[in-house]
């Protein structure tokens, strides 16, 4: 995690105080460690970070991941789950010769049109808002 994203973080979540989003900030040490095990790096952390952002779930449910093993556990699970995801869907996305965007490829998988299609739009464009402002931070 470079020190610019995190300085964002903290900049973000001061200036978002009253969107009641998620304090990344307290909660990076233990997403950073539920990412670095499931080898989610570089963009990928980066879109991890996004869609804690995006989800902004409760205690639980902080990742949105619903699977009956990692729904109403803790961050750490929640983390591990939603990073193991992206590294997974990540290989897919590259097997399947790319097609589209990465987000919106994970956003199919991770939250399905089919289940909830307000939802697979919100994703999509709340993990892609995030994901480019940590990349413009990153650079």
């Amino acid at each position: 995690m470079t020190k610019r994203i995190l300085v964002f973080l903290l900049v973000f979540s001061s200036c978002e105080a009253s969107f009641a989003k998620p304090n990344i900030p307290e909660e990076l040490p233990t997403i950073s460690a539920a990412a670095q095990r499931n080898g989610c790096a570089g963009d990928d952390l980066l879109v991890l970070l996004a869609v804690r952002m995006a989800e902004d779930g409760p205690v639980g449910l902080e990742f949105g991941i619903m699977h009956p093993k990692a729904a109403r556990t803790d961050l750490d699970t929640q983390a591990a789950w939603s990073a193991a995801t992206i590294v997974k869907n990540r290989q897919r996305w590259i097997g399947a010769r790319r097609p589209g965007d990465f987000i919106g490829f994970l956003a199919d998988r991770y939250c399905p049109a089919s289940a909830d299609p307000e939802g697979n739009k919100n994703f999509k464009r709340n993990v892609r808002y995030f994901f480019e402002k940590f990349k413009q931070v990153k650079k």
